[in-house]
C-alpha cells in the first residue's frame, strides 16, 4: 500500500508540473499579472469577460458531470467496482456538486436559492447583467477563438470516463488565482468614476469562491482520494497526461485572450 501512494504522489506533481508548463500559474500568467496591475477596468471589457467566463462555467460543470456519467454506466457494469476508485468518484461529485447546488457553507451562506444558485446563472444574474444593463445595445457575440478552443475541449472531456479528472484537477488548481484577479477586475469597473460593484454582497460569487477554492484544490489533488486515482492503469495515466497537457494548453489560450481584453 505504502508504495502505491508514493506512486500516486509522483503522478500527481507531474500533473502539477503540466500546469505550470503551460504558464498558467502566477506570477508569470499575463492574465493575473494584468488583473493585477490595473487601476480601472472599462465596463465594455469586463462584459465581454464576464459572458465568457458564463459560457465557460456553464460548459465546465455540465461536461464533467457529463464525464461522471461515463464512470457510473461503467461501475454499474462492474460486480465489485474499486473502493479507492469509487472514493475519488465521490471527491469528483462532491467538487462539482458545488457548482450545481452549492454543498459547501462557503457557497450555501451566501448563494440565491434554487435553480438561480447554479453558479453559472447565480454568475450571469450578479456580474453579467448588471454590466449588460450599461450597455443594453451590446448584444453577447461569438467567443473568441482561444475560449471556443477550451469549450470544445471540454465537451469532448464530457464523453471520456478520464474527463472529470482531468478538468477538475486543472482548474481547481487555478481557480483561486482566477477568482482573486476577477475580484481585482470587477471591484474596479467604472462607469462615470462610480464603481459598478460597490455594495458589500455584489461581488459574492467571486468572494464565495476565494474561501472554497483552497479546498477543492486540496481535496481533487489528495493522494488517496484525488483524481489521479481514477487513472487505474498505467494506460489511463499515459492518457491523462495527454488529455491534461492539450485542456491546459486551451486554458492558457483563453486567459491570454482575457488578457488582451484589459490591454484595450
Amino acid at each position: 500500500m505504502q508504495r502505491g501512494i508514493v506512486v500516486d504522489i509522483t503522478f500527481d506533481e507531474q500533473l502539477s508540473d503540466v500546469v505550470r508548463r503551460a504558464g498558467l500559474c502566477r506570477p508569470e500568467n499575463r492574465f493575473f499579472q494584468r488583473a493585477r496591475a490595473l487601476e480601472s477596468v472599462e465596463a465594455d471589457a469586463a462584459l465581454t469577460i464576464a459572458r465568457h467566463w458564463q459560457a465557460i462555467t456553464k460548459a465546465f460543470m455540465f461536461t464533467t458531470i457529463s464525464s461522471l456519467g461515463v464512470m457510473a454506466r461503467g461501475f454499474s457494469a462492474q460486480p465489485a467496482p474499486d473502493r479507492e476508485v469509487l472514493g475519488a468518484f465521490q471527491t469528483a461529485f462532491r467538487v462539482i456538486g458545488d457548482d450545481l447546488d452549492n454543498f459547501a457553507p462557503e457557497f450555501n451562506s451566501v448563494s440565491p436559492d434554487g435553480a438561480a444558485g447554479i453558479h453559472y446563472l447565480w454568475w450571469e444574474d450578479s456580474i453579467v447583467a448588471p454590466l449588460a444593463a450599461l450597455a443594453p445595445g451590446a448584444h453577447a457575440q461569438e467567443p473568441a477563438e482561444g475560449v471556443r478552443e477550451l469549450l470544445a475541449n471540454m465537451d469532448r472531456l464530457a464523453g471520456s470516463h478520464l474527463g472529470a479528472a482531468v478538468q477538475l484537477r486543472v482548474v481547481e488548481t487555478i481557480a483561486l488565482d482566477i477568482a482573486v484577479a476577477f475580484r481585482r477586475i470587477f471591484s474596479r469597473v467604472l462607469v462615470d468614476g462610480g464603481k459598478v460593484f460597490a455594495s458589500a454582497g455584489s461581488l459574492a460569487w467571486i468572494d464565495s469562491h476565494i474561501r472554497a477554492e483552497t479546498g477543492h484544490a486540496q481535496s481533487v489533488s489528495d493522494h488517496e482520494t484525488g483524481m489521479t486515482v481514477i487513472a487505474e492503469s498505467e494506460r489511463d495515466r499515459a492518457e491523462l497526461v495527454r488529455l491534461a497537457t492539450e485542456y491546459v494548453a486551451n486554458w492558457a489560450r483563453a486567459l491570454d485572450h482575457f488578457a488582451a481584453l484589459l490591454a484595450r
